[in-house]
């Protein structure tokens, strides 16, 4: 019986995979989904006793607890801290915007990535602290975000908008967001395309742009707009 606990110590998370290897030779031994039986406990898995196991539990993050040995004939307890609590994205307004978008997730002041989440949707994580990178454009930035036992943690963006960008030609240009007086690198613009639909978090952009054939940067040319959500904002470069 494996009990998956919170954080008060009782038996209550599941629904998750569990993995148990051979410890010495390190072969998958065994898999089963974690379930709760129809008496409201952990259900009783019958395995072979022989050698010792390391057990992983696929939760985000794993939970792994070695050297498991089981005594033949008897009912085996391995009881692992496994708490768990709710992340749920959300983009307001219309859901057409939000498709595809995704978030890096990682554990606090961790840049190694655990997890891409997409967002209208909720996963589960074990309980803690976490960094957010929204794949936005720009991308939304949220640090220590408190995944806490059984509950659910709501991040709400709002709706994008979108710019259509008319060029005179082909060549080079950029796109900037104004934060307090300073001009932030959002993306390159694709220097094949005359015109070109870049979806955008609301706020105030620049764009910088030069025709290929122009060679001299007098003939930057420099447009300002504004993003809001859920319109469409069209911009001619010329």
């Amino acid at each position: 019986q494996v009990n998956l606990l919170d954080q008060i110590g009782r038996p209550t998370e599941t629904d998750v995979d569990m993995t148990f290897y051979d410890e010495q030779t390190g072969i998958i031994r065994y898999n089963y989904m974690h379930t709760i039986n129809n008496k409201g406990f952990p259900d009783t898995l019958v395995i072979d006793p022989i050698g010792t196991y390391k057990m992983v539990v696929h939760t985000i993050p794993p939970v792994e607890k070695t050297g498991i040995e089981l005594i033949p004939g008897k009912h085996n307890i391995i009881a692992v801290e496994a708490p768990q609590g709710y992340l749920t994205l959300k983009m307001s307004g219309n859901a057409d915007y939000s498709k595809n978008i995704g978030c890096i997730i990682r554990k606090n002041e961790d840049m190694q990535t655990l997890h891409v989440q997409y967002f209208n949707t909720t996963e589960k994580f074990i309980v803690g602290k976490y960094d957010l990178e929204i794949l936005t454009l720009p991308r939304i930035k949220l640090n220590k975000v408190d995944i806490a036992q059984s509950k659910t943690t709501f991040i709400e963006i709002p709706q994008s908008g979108s710019v259509s960008i008319v060029k005179p030609s082909d060549g080079p240009g950029s796109l900037y967001v104004e934060e307090k007086n300073k001009m932030v690198w959002v993306c390159n613009l694709n220097s094949s395309l005359i015109n070109e639909t870049i979806v955008l978090q609301p706020g105030r952009y620049r764009v910088e742009f030069r025709p290929r054939n122009a060679k001299e940067s007098i003939y930057t040319i420099e447009k300002l707009f504004k993003v809001e959500s859920g319109l469409s904002t069209a911009i001619r470069l010329y």
